[in-house]
């Protein structure tokens, strides 16, 4: 038997293997002590299927309320050797507790309904909407460890078909009778030698999403894990030394074979997942722990009540500052490797059971410059910028996102660095000397198989849209500056900027 408080560090840390810190963890005990066990709310989990008999997760699994795209079914695909991730997911998010066996899951009373969407990497786009829209009316969280770009290549990749934005924005908006699903991404692997950021995935870009990073046994930044701008939390993920014990596939398959001497006794169980993959489920189960304590809240009133209680971890990062908040709004502490900081299980459902409903979202609003064809010289220390003025007649607004479309040609764009620069709230009118954005880095491009190719990125930002979460409770009246520069010299070539856009999200 796995005891939760002996090898389930991310629930409660207590310092028991070499390397931990005591206390860097979820905080689970103090929302389950709240009564909040995610009973009543269904997560999806939408991964490569599940092995849906294991004694720790069949009481919670709905076959019914599940679906297998391989077959066109309502069931969980049998998964073989290969396929062992989403079992090792839903262990995270939903094992059953006190029955006898194994650990416990952060909502270990939550209905877990599987769609095996990864069972090919042909997967069609068709498919790919359905699983973000499937059952929509009676889905609480959708929890979300894939995506559909290679990590660690540092490109950027434009989506071929609308359909899957087209579908989270559909469940966000229309699902839930108005109340809308809550979408968790993987914000990404890719992070080692900071070659990879999650703004570079248009999927953990989207506004309808939360993107998620991953953390160490000590509250610090996963090796792996990709810092960005789009990032809204973080949560324990595992790394060299410290993986995270969940549900394996049973005997001899999955990650536990059964002879290594490092892993659990139990073949059933590991304690060798890690990733951004390992790291979303948990911020999913919290999501399913607040809903359960408040089942009004809208998906736009979770991930407030996340960013607000989220916990400040690593706080000697010289990266952290705090946003400029708007009127009657709160400060945000906000870093690029952690987003508002690690989710706090316990703190998120006390501020849910009194939590009023923010309302209703505005219309996007989008502030676009054309027709630029501004130089951006090859390595020379030079800066470009261009301002975006936002009217007063946008004042009384508070943005929850911003997304940033760059229309740039460049021949290598691994030699750019852009920012984003809001408005200095004491001087809105002034140049731009708010909340940065660091939306894009300079780094080398790779292949897939980890070699860079030398003066040629394959694509340009010619268009690439960018998102921030970093603006969260800022009015987006004033200057808002785009700033690139070229500081490297692989593409020894000199780019052009023509054209940008802005749009808020706004209440």
């Amino acid at each position: 038997m796995i005891l939760f408080n002996q090898e389930q560090w991310h629930l409660s840390n207590t310092a028991q293997f070499k390397g931990l810190i005591r206390g860097e963890d979820i905080n689970a005990e103090a929302a389950w002590q709240q009564g909040a066990r995610g009973k009543g709310v269904r997560v999806v989990m939408v991964d490569d299927g599940l092995d849906a008999q294991h004694a720790d997760l069949v009481a919670n699994v709905s076959l019914s309320a599940s679906w297998n795209y391989q077959f066109d079914i309502a069931d969980v695909a049998t998964p073989n050797d290969s396929q062992n991730h989403g079992t090792l997911v839903a262990g995270l998010l939903a094992s059953v507790e006190s029955n006898g066996v194994g650990g416990r899951g952060v909502a270990p009373a939550a209905t877990l309904a599987v769609y095996d969407l990864l069972w090919s990497v042909g997967v069609s786009d068709a498919d790919i909407y359905d699983a973000m829209v499937r059952n929509q009316q009676s889905v609480g969280v959708s929890s979300n460890s894939w995506g559909l770009i290679a990590d660690g290549t540092g490109e950027v990749n434009s989506p071929v078909s609308t359909l899957w934005q087209q579908g989270v924005e559909e469940g966000a908006t229309t699902g839930r009778d108005g109340k809308g699903v809550v979408y968790v991404w993987s914000a990404g692997n890719g992070g080692v030698g900071g070659v990879d950021n999650a703004n570079f995935d248009f999927q953990a870009n989207n506004p309808y999403v939360m993107a998620v990073a991953a953390l160490n046994g000590k509250g610090q930044k996963a090796t792996y894990s990709e810092e960005g701008a789009n990032l809204w939390l973080s949560a324990p993920g595992g790394d060299v030394g410290a993986g995270l014990t969940t549900t394996d596939l049973r005997g001899s398959l999955g990650l536990n074979k059964g002879n290594d001497a490092n892993d659990v006794g139990d073949a059933d169980y590991t304690r060798f997942f890690a990733g951004t993959s390992a790291a979303a489920p948990l911020v999913a189960g919290v999501a399913a722990l607040v809903l359960s304590i408040n089942p009004q809240l809208s998906w736009r009133d979770v991930r407030l009540i996340l960013a607000q209680s989220a916990r400040k971890n690593d706080s000697s990062d010289t990266g952290w500052v705090q946003t400029n908040p708007a009127s009657g709004q709160p400060v945000y502490n906000i870093n690029h490797k952690y987003g508002f900081g690690a989710v706090d299980a316990g703190a998120a459902v006390a501020l849910a059971k009194n939590w009023s409903s923010v309302g209703p979202m505005l219309a996007p609003v989008s502030y676009t410059r054309t027709g630029l064809s501004v130089t951006i010289p090859d390595n020379t220390g030079a800066v470009v910028e261009n301002t975006i003025a936002v009217p007063a007649s946008m004042a009384g607004r508070v943005i929850e996102y911003v997304t940033i479309e760059v229309d740039i040609t460049h021949g290598y764009i691994g030699d750019l660095e852009i920012s984003l620069i809001a408005p200095d709230p004491a001087a809105p009118n002034a140049s731009s000397a708010g909340t940065r954005s660091l939306l894009s880095h300079v780094r080398p491009c790779k292949t897939t198989g980890g070699v860079e190719r030398i003066g040629s990125c394959l694509v340009s930002y010619a268009p690439w849209t960018f998102g921030s979460a970093r603006h969260l409770g800022e009015s987006p009246v004033g200057n808002w500056t785009l700033r690139v520069a070229d500081k490297a010299g692989r593409g020894v070539i000199a780019g052009r900027l023509n054209g940008w856009q802005l749009t808020f999200y706004t209440r």
